[in-house]
């Protein structure tokens, strides 16, 4: 126990000796250590507080005709002004998307000192349908606004009847609907389709569910989509066939059921 009060007491004699030896240093240590804080505090209150940093709307800039993005003359103004350094981009992000339901996707991008942009993708029409009147609708099931060529896209038929007039932004709630879309979606998604083109999709009875494309009926009913599709295209493969004769196709059997347009006499 002395020996430890011994060892105590020295090494209390040694700190004490280093601080009066290098009181001069320890002094100008602690008045920078106070400087930093200080100044690290000013900073911070500046970047956080000054309307330098201050951003009350947001530009909204979309793809130009020839692909390229551009500002549109549009803004998104905000409530209230937010601090370009804690604004959280997916906050604003929402924010837009819940005004503008036509907008599919909206990337926030930052720009000091007080500039937010808002890179939009307005929903593209990939089909029409047919309720109380003829609608665009994307691949979300939301009636679109703009479509471009409306004609040119597939309609949708067989709908269920008590689906009211949707406004533009509004997404369709139906189990059929859904069902087309899906339809849509895989055939699309097919090399071996591309180049052709869907007319309609009828799906008044699911399990009877039907789309026309190149003029051809194709009975894809219900179940297996995937592999109805697969065996579509090894149809379309066949080099023997000729598909500008074909009337219809039902893919609902294991082995299908190709209906052949009588011959012109």
């Amino acid at each position: 126990m002395a020996r430890k009060r011994k060892n105590s007491n020295e090494s209390a004699k040694q700190f004490n000796e280093f601080l009066k030896k290098n009181k001069a240093g320890i002094a100008a240590f602690a008045v920078i250590i106070l400087v930093a804080a200080g100044a690290a505090f000013w900073l911070s209150d500046f970047f956080l507080n000054s309307p330098s940093f201050s951003v009350d709307k947001i530009e909204i800039v979309k793809p130009g005709r020839e692909g390229a993005y551009r500002l549109q003359n549009e803004y998104f103004r905000l409530e209230y002004p937010v601090n370009i350094f804690t604004a959280d981009p997916s906050v604003l992000s929402g924010k837009i998307k819940s005004k503008h339901p036509e907008y599919q996707i909206v990337v926030i991008t930052k720009f000091l000192p007080d500039r937010i942009a808002a890179t939009i993708k307005d929903r593209e029409a990939v089909a029409r349908i047919k309720v109380a009147k003829i609608l665009p609708i994307d691949f979300d099931g939301v009636v679109v606004s703009d479509s471009g060529n409306p004609e040119s896209l597939p309609l949708i038929t067989g709908l269920e009847s008590q689906l009211a007039n949707p406004k533009a932004g509004t997404k369709v709630k139906s189990k059929r609907l859904n069902i087309a879309l899906n339809i849509l979606r895989q055939v699309y998604s097919r090399v071996e389709f591309r180049g052709s083109s869907i007319a309609t999709v009828d799906i008044t009875y699911p399990e009877k569910a039907f789309f026309v494309i190149d003029g051809m009926n194709i009975v894809l009913g219900s179940g297996d989509m995937g592999g109805k599709l697969d065996v579509l295209a090894s149809i379309f493969n066949d080099p023997k066939l000729d598909k500008s004769r074909i009337d219809s196709i039902d893919l609902r059997f294991t082995d299908p059921v190709v209906t052949f347009k009588p011959e012109k006499k």
